[in-house]
């Protein structure tokens, strides 16, 4: 993957009120199958949601999904440039909030993007996330909007007999110090997976590379 950002900032230097910030994964290993324990490789994917500001005030989910062909038990997937984007780059405003699900597929992955990407606006119909953020658009009403809608993706993926592995959630704020935890990077893990997330303050963006898809409701 190709260097996703550019221009990158020292804590001291960021200002919260105009420049953006990306949220990424660097790194993820599998540390366990989800199916068998003579299963040779398996296909992970991981799928993110953010709500920021914005988002709230004018009901947008900020969408990525990227899958993982023949990956091996022990396997460590390292990112170049700045990793995986979860989130940005964009000044998120006074908050944003993420949620991102490690997946094991059972099936081909290669239209897993649309299949998902619809069912995510299609259980957001459903859930009325439109409706709530709309009637309060804070952090605390898209914290409990992405709680319940990951809930349900996941429930709806296993349905189709694919695996939840690991779950992470965040929630950045422009006014504490530093502002969104830059700079900072989280590591996580459970029995499945272990994973590293970082948030990257930054001016400008390059635009190469695997960009968020934004979910209108």
């Amino acid at each position: 993957m190709a260097n996703l950002f550019m221009a990158q900032l020292k804590s001291e230097d960021f200002d919260p009120k105009f420049d953006k910030i990306a949220i990424v994964v660097k790194q993820f290993t599998l540390r366990k199958n989800a199916d068998s324990f003579f299963q040779r490789y398996s296909e992970p994917y991981i799928v993110s949601l953010a709500i920021d500001e914005s988002g709230a005030n004018n009901p947008t989910i900020d969408f990525n999904i990227l899958p993982f062909p023949n990956v091996r038990k022990g396997d460590t997937i390292d990112f170049d440039g700045q990793g995986h984007l979860i989130y940005g780059p964009v000044n998120p405003g006074e908050f944003v909030v993420y949620t991102i699900l490690f997946m094991e597929s059972d099936k081909d992955i290669r239209e897993l993007g649309k299949s998902v990407g619809k069912l995510i606006k299609d259980e957001a119909t459903q859930l009325g996330v439109k409706a709530l953020l709309k009637a309060v658009p804070t952090y605390g009403t898209a914290i409990t909007v992405l709680t319940q809608l990951t809930s349900l993706i996941s429930r709806k993926m296993q349905e189709n007999k694919d695996d939840e592995l690991f779950r992470r959630n965040g929630t950045l704020l422009r006014d504490v110090t530093p502002s969104y935890d830059v700079l900072r990077t989280y590591t996580g893990r459970n029995d499945f997976i272990e994973s590293r997330i970082s948030i990257i303050p930054l001016s400008v963006s390059n635009r190469i590379g695997s960009s968020t898809k934004k979910i209108k409701l």
